[in-house]
């Protein structure tokens, strides 16, 4: 007779799940973090039992995928980490790892929202850059519609000018990913295949 599966359990058991690892290294005191961050990291180990309940499926292969893709595809733009890979922190594979591994009953995200907020200079827009461009072009939305919003222009300019860098140091994207506007003057990234786009957005830019 065939046991029945856990819905929480991984679809891809061999793969390592730094996510769950995250969680795990706060939870037992060896990564010290805020309570925020314990909670959330609480609640994901909590849900790995008990979720199946709510109708809630942790797909690991799902969030290492959304994870690979900054290391195999992205680089880095700026200072001494220039051109090299974006190799995510433990912290920020729990946050990909999560927004992309967690699924409700209907194979759909069960976060729509997330709250970030880390120190100046700890790479938050490139993190949300490479966010959005997976979102773009690696989460099979068709006619995706990504957004850098900020209220200020100058804010939103930021984050897409990472994603903007991180497209013309990435051959893999560069191929794909059609550009909008001269050097330095880019206001529109845009996957054609999926007819879907990614550009700033700002409350004082009308």
């Amino acid at each position: 007779m065939t046991k029945k599966k856990n819905r929480t359990n991984s679809t891809s058991s061999s793969l390592t799940d730094l996510t769950t690892h995250y969680a795990t290294q706060v939870v037992s005191g060896v990564e010290i973090a805020g309570p925020d961050i314990r909670h959330a990291c609480q609640r994901h180990l909590r849900d790995l039992s008990t979720g199946n309940t709510r109708g809630l499926l942790w797909d690991v292969g799902s969030a290492q995928r959304a994870i690979r893709f900054f290391s195999s595809v992205l680089k880095l733009n700026g200072g001494i980490y220039e051109g090299k890979p974006f190799n995510l922190l433990p912290w920020q594979c729990f946050i990909v790892g999560t927004l992309f591994g967690w699924r409700n009953n209907e194979g759909q995200r069960r976060f729509r929202m997330a709250y970030v907020e880390a120190g100046k200079g700890s790479g938050k827009s490139p993190l949300a850059a490479g966010i959005g461009l997976y979102c773009l072009v690696a989460d099979n939305e068709a006619r995706a519609e990504v957004y850098a919003a900020a209220t200020k222009k100058d804010q939103a300019m930021i984050l897409f000018r990472d994603a903007v860098a991180m497209v013309d140091q990435s051959p893999k994207l560069a191929e794909r990913i059609q550009k909008s506007g001269g050097a330095g003057k880019e206001w529109n990234l845009a996957f054609l295949q999926a007819r879907a786009f990614f550009r700033p957005i700002s409350a004082d830019d009308g």
